[in-house]
């Protein structure tokens, strides 16, 4: 509108006079308040940098810090203790000198280094400098890839400054180096920084040939996670060295060292031990390491044409074993068992992971699979839902529904029960029997209100009915009619009637 120009969306311009105005007709056009401040549609906005949070790893370790646990770092003033970290994460700003006195079998003597402060240095200002170093953000940057600058790191910085007198931030640089923005952006990555022998405090004892692995206490155990550790390191290690913690039994190394990648901050689940490792994840109480596992192995599944078949079948065994495992993880593993089952049962045969029964039950789904597409978690699941499906169907059809329709429904109820015949022959010819004689009944008893429907509308003389045949031969009463085209049977021996559908 400020600019004259009538959208096709709006009204037509009112008419006017020759000679007069438009502001004469429709008032002033051009003096639009919020025209000046509207961006015109030619510009953009630059591209911003997008917060992804802060890491699960940063926001573990800040817990483990507020709560002071596992410190090995001490800051005092004078005789009185200020704050307490961890060396292994203070390491990323390199201009702190940090203490490194190796202890026996590669591990470090957990003993504590004792850093004085300046007197200027408030309790505040020092906690809040050695939190930063634990803060984490993953941003995107405008080309879509990680920020490597750490603007959130730095934005902290910043504003810790602005809070801090000019005396104070030359004590506190005293001390942890040069806190500029362009040093902080220069830290290395804590996830890289965690990573690392130096600084460890605990060693892992693998069951299976005793080999000890260097771990750090802060990253291991946790505030709300890693009870496992935090149980286990309430003992005194009894001769001053770094405390032992034993691996539960049946963990071995190989998964051990893709379980702490995993907890240290790192994202590549290694698949060559991915059930192991899924497993002991739960054990240990590293729910986050867990998570990533089973969100890693339901992304594989659910592409499984590059999976073999050995591991596949492993997958669904453990799948079917685990009380615990998520639902969606164990639908994920039987679906891709179910729909590469040609391949899997190359190698089914010769495995005994799943029981007999359980292997014919999969391969009566999977035919159900190629012919229907449904994939159910069991052959009993697949049945009720069946029979709830096409009783549903039956009720709502009609006393004049075509042949051919019924023929569908016929045909749909011939297959049900094909497969509660096998089902009977897995589990049991009674119960399939029972079942058979429940569904007949209700089936029955909708035919014959179709019947009766039929025959009122026909208005059929009294002590007549109308006769329903479908595809199986049935006995036809001596008082019904019958539509045309069936094909008829009479038995010589009872003298009774019998009729179906031709085919």
């Amino acid at each position: 509108l400020a600019q004259g120009i009538w959208f096709p969306s709006l009204a037509p311009p009112p008419r006017r006079k020759p000679g007069t105005a438009m502001s004469d007709v429709v008032g002033p056009m051009l003096m639009l308040p919020w025209y000046n401040s509207a961006p015109l549609p030619d510009k953009t906005e630059p591209p911003k940098a997008q917060s992804l949070g802060f890491t699960a790893l940063s926001q573990r370790l800040e817990r483990v810090l507020a709560e002071q646990l596992f410190s090995d770092v001490v800051f005092l003033r004078g005789q009185e203790v200020l704050c307490r970290a961890h060396r292994v994460v203070l390491r990323r700003n390199p201009t702190l000198n940090l203490q490194f006195e190796p202890g026996g079998n590669g591990n470090v003597v957990p003993a504590e280094v004792a850093l004085t402060v300046p007197d200027a240095v408030s309790a505040e200002s020092l906690r809040e400098v050695v939190r930063l170093h634990y803060l984490e953000v993953d941003q995107i940057g405008p080309g879509g890839a990680l920020d490597a600058s750490r603007p959130a790191l730095v934005a902290a910085v910043d504003a810790l400054k602005g809070r801090t007198s000019a005396e104070e931030w030359r004590a506190l640089e005293s001390v942890f180096g040069v806190f500029q923005p362009h040093a902080v952006a220069s830290w290395e990555a804590l996830r890289t920084a965690v990573a690392t022998e130096r600084f460890a405090d605990c060693a892992l004892r693998v069951a299976a040939g005793g080999v000890l692995v260097p771990a750090h206490r802060v990253v291991v155990a946790g505030v709300e996670d890693g009870h496992y550790f935090s149980a286990s390191l309430r003992w005194p290690g009894g001769d001053g060295a770094a405390p032992s913690v034993s691996m539960p039994e049946g963990l071995s190394q190989e998964a051990l060292m893709a379980l702490l990648r995993l907890r240290y901050g790192g994202d590549d689940v290694d698949l060559d031990c991915v059930l192991e490792a899924r497993h002991f994840a739960e054990i240990l109480d590293w729910p986050l390491v867990q998570k990533l596992i089973e969100d890693r192995l339901e992304a594989l599944l659910a592409d499984a044409g590059q999976v073999d078949a050995e591991s596949l079948l492993a997958v669904l065994s453990h799948a079917e074993e685990s009380l615990n495992m998520p639902p969606r993880l164990k639908v994920a593993a039987l679906s891709a068992a179910i729909r590469h089952w040609s391949k899997v049962i190359e190698v089914v045969a010769a495995d005994d992971s799943l029981p007999r029964g359980r292997k014919a039950e999969l391969g009566v789904m999977s035919r159900i699979r190629r012919r229907d597409g449904h994939v159910c978690s069991s052959l009993e699941e697949y049945l009720h839902a069946a029979a709830d499906d096409l009783v549903e169907w039956e009720s709502s059809l009609g006393s004049g529904a075509p042949v051919a329709v019924r023929n569908k429904l016929d045909s749909a109820w011939e297959h049900w029960h094909q497969m509660l015949f096998e089902y009977g022959y897995l589990f049991g010819a009674a119960t399939a029997e029972q079942w058979r004689e429940r569904v007949a009944a209700r089936r029955e008893a909708f035919r014959e209100e179709r019947s009766r429907k039929r025959g009122a509308e026909m208005r059929l003389p009294a002590g007549r009915v109308w006769f329903e045949a479908t595809v199986e031969w049935r006995e036809v009463p001596q008082n019904a009619i019958c539509p045309g085209g069936l094909e008829y049977r009479f038995d010589m021996q009872t003298g009774r009637n019998y009729a179906r559908i031709s085919a």
